[in-house]
């Protein structure tokens, strides 16, 4: 398989992101982060990635300050993750990557009667659809601004995973 080009000292902001967020675990990781799952074993079993993957990548992020760790039992140890402010802002591209996917990434259908996560604006309670801005209120989305509710299709997938 050929080598992978190293953009972490690239100019070029998209290759310097990339080198970061071209990870599929990655983005599945913060996905889950976004969506409150703090601790190992609830990300590995939601993303469906191997222990050995999760771990590499929470370490690599917790390297980014993109997350911090914190002990919530000390005997055995156990840590949850947290987003930093840098991790939080990486909201936007995973909202639009979502917004896109719903757009174009289903077969009429396939997700039941509307999209694969609904989103609702936890401020006046509109469906914001695929929209950067409010429609109901005019507000900017952003981190914690919105209340995830997956379809059916998506619910049962999840619970599918998790066992």
């Amino acid at each position: 398989m050929p080598r992978r080009a190293d953009l972490s000292d690239t100019y070029c902001p998209v290759g310097r992101s990339a080198e970061l967020l071209g990870d599929r675990a990655v983005l599945l990781i913060l996905r889950d982060l976004f969506f409150g799952r703090r601790r190992f074993e609830a990300i590995a079993s939601n993303t469906g990635l191997g222990p050995q993957l999760v771990s590499a990548r929470l370490k690599l992020l917790e390297s980014e300050g993109v997350i911090e760790r914190h002990a919530y039992q000390d005997n055995p140890p156990r840590h949850e993750y947290r987003l930093t402010d840098k991790g939080k802002d990486l909201f936007g591209v995973l909202y639009a990557m979502r917004g896109w996917a719903e757009r174009w990434a289903y077969a009429e259908g396939e997700t039941g009667d509307g999209p694969a996560m609904r989103y609702i604006h936890r401020a006046c309670g509109t469906d914001v659809g695929t929209a950067m801005v409010c429609p109901g209120c005019g507000t900017p989305l952003g981190y914690g601004d919105l209340k995830g509710e997956p379809s059916p299709a998506l619910r049962a997938e999840q619970a599918a995973r998790a066992g």
